[in-house]
């Protein structure tokens, strides 16, 4: 019966030599009988043969020996736990239970043991734990808000973001707290209610857009937040499960957007003439062209979030809360879960950058927005503002405005910009003129087939201490009869245009004591633009 027994089975004399084994200590050890028997395990582990070395590690052998003297000398039971690498080069490791062996009159003469295969626990202890690992590294490091609640709404864990923002040291301070703990009725009440209806129904929230209001008294924040029914094995509703990712900022740059376009038409209004509103809403439509780009990829950033995906992981892992390391061994979709945690990590934190990125870009944009409503006040009897530039960043940021209508159209951009320190600008001014250059060229290379778009933007020093900027294109150009005119209000050449984005850049130009020109050796040939301004010398401090 020994012989047949799934579990390894050996005995030693008292100096620890092998005096028998079964066939699946044998196979375990993946050692033949004749190797084994009367021998120790510091003796087996001396031999040079490849897979005695391979299963009979040394340190092993050293504390079996070390054990079994142990055993001799106190009669007592140990356990132990051992490992070697099998022949398929992967490790292996055993349980042994190693008692003592009586003799007649109850004396101890050797050793006996049990050797159980605990490889597959191990491993899956091993993937248990790396997997809690992960999920704790993505509580740890998402800067969106994760959580699971009961039934009851309570928190029973929590992403560490979500524990800061809510007052907490560590995400353990949430746990049976709700967020009528956190928020003011006016944010908690249907939040509640929204979780006691994915409780009732098993339907999930996708992609809610809400505004928490805290009772600390700290600014309203926004969120856009997806709600998940929690599951256990059985199936039943214990709780819901969610992720809230802060929209703040975007919702504050549409509430700056409609405010600019409540002032624009103020603006018009107190100006009294229509080419005033006219020219401020053509100067601004070019800025908003940026701003709904920004604000689209924004949109579609948020649509394209990998937070269901991390939703439905989380989902998959709650309900196999109980056998979670044997769902992650053996089933096929578990298998395939830290390897996504893994990758969804840094998509998280990618996605957090871009959107950054983006509302940068916005917030600038809706900035340069008030910087042309400042400089029409300016016209109406203000003065203007002049502050110190660099024009480097003035010209980049012409272009980012301009950036979705230039890739659209594969226009390739040269910069040729002089070493110029920075100087004292009206930049409102400034940046309207160049956002109406780049469109127009941008504009005039639109039927351009033979050959590609090119835009050159040049800019340096001219003399008497006046800046030169220079826009080029290699678009349609202009008829010589056409030049004394493109200036004048209401002229233009586009089948869509109104004429006034360049009659309000020449404006601008002489509101600085500067100039505005145009050049183009005729139809098919390009055009340039050239605006130069007197820049005054900085005073110097005594």
């Amino acid at each position: 019966m020994v012989e047949q027994l799934p579990v390894g089975i050996f005995r030693k004399d008292a100096a620890g030599r092998f005096t028998f084994v079964n066939p699946r200590f044998c196979q375990l050890r993946a050692t033949a009988a004749d190797q084994i028997l009367g021998r120790t395990a510091a003796e087996i582990a001396a031999d040079t043969s490849p897979n005695l070395q391979a299963m009979w590690r040394p340190e092993v052998a050293a504390q079996e020996c070390l054990q079994h003297a142990l055993i001799m000398q106190t009669g007592q039971q140990v356990e132990r736990e051992e490992s070697g690498i099998g022949a398929d080069g992967l490790p292996q490791y055993w349980q042994v239970i190693e008692s003592a062996a009586l003799g007649p009159g109850g004396a101890v003469v050797g050793s006996q043991a049990v050797m159980l295969d605990i490889t597959q626990r191990k491993q899956t202890d091993d993937m248990q734990v790396n997997e809690r690992e992960l999920l704790r590294a993505l509580l740890d490091n998402s800067p969106d808000h994760i959580y699971f609640k009961d039934r009851q709404s309570r928190f029973i864990k929590s992403s560490t973001a979500q524990a800061l923002e809510f007052g907490m040291s560590t995400p353990d301070g949430l746990v049976g707290k709700t967020d009528f703990d956190v928020f003011s009725d006016e944010h908690a009440r249907p939040a509640f209610e929204d979780e006691q209806e994915i409780i009732r129904t098993g339907l999930p929230m996708i992609g809610k857009v809400e505004k928490e209001t805290w009772i600390d008294g700290r600014p309203d924040t926004w969120a856009l937040t997806t709600k998940m029914p929690l599951r256990n094995r059985a199936g039943q509703i214990i709780g819901t499960f969610g992720i809230t990712k802060n929209i703040s900022e975007l919702k504050e740059a549409e509430r700056q957007i409609a405010q600019v376009h409540k002032q624009l038409l103020e603006a018009s209004r107190l100006a009294g003439m229509a080419e005033v509103a006219t020219n401020v809403l053509h100067n601004v439509g070019n800025v908003l062209n940026s701003v709904n780009i920004s604000a689209a990829l924004i949109l579609a950033s948020l649509r394209a979030s990998k937070m269901p995906g991390l939703t439905r992981a989380v989902q998959m892992m709650a309900e196999h809360t109980g056998d979670l390391a044997a769902f992650l061994t053996s089933d096929a979709k578990g298998k395939m879960l830290p390897g996504y945690l893994q990758q969804l990590v840094p998509v998280l934190v990618t996605e957090q950058r871009d959107s950054i990125e983006e509302l940068v870009a916005l917030t600038k944009n809706v900035d340069h927005i008030k910087e042309i409503i400042a400089a029409q006040q300016a016209h109406a009897g203000a003065s203007s503002v002049v502050e110190t530039a660099q024009i480097r960043e003035l010209v980049d940021q012409a272009l980012r405005i301009n950036a979705g209508a230039l890739v659209r159209r594969y226009v390739v951009v040269e910069k040729d910009i002089a070493p110029i320190p920075e100087l004292p600008l009206d930049k409102g001014r400034i940046l309207q003129i160049l956002v109406n250059l780049i469109g127009n060229a941008e504009q005039a290379m639109e039927s351009v087939t033979d050959r590609e778009p090119r835009l050159r933007l040049q800019v340096d020093m001219a003399p008497g201490q006046r800046l030169r900027i220079g826009v080029t294109d290699n678009g349609m150009g202009i008829a010589p009869e056409a030049l004394t005119r493109v200036f004048a209000h209401g002229f233009t050449t586009k089948k869509t245009g109104h004429g006034f984005g360049l009659h309000s850049a020449v404006i601008a130009a002489q509101e600085m004591g500067g100039t505005l020109t145009a050049h183009s050796d005729g139809p098919g040939t390009g055009a340039t633009f050239t605006l130069e301004l007197p820049i005054e010398k900085p005073q110097e401090t005594p």
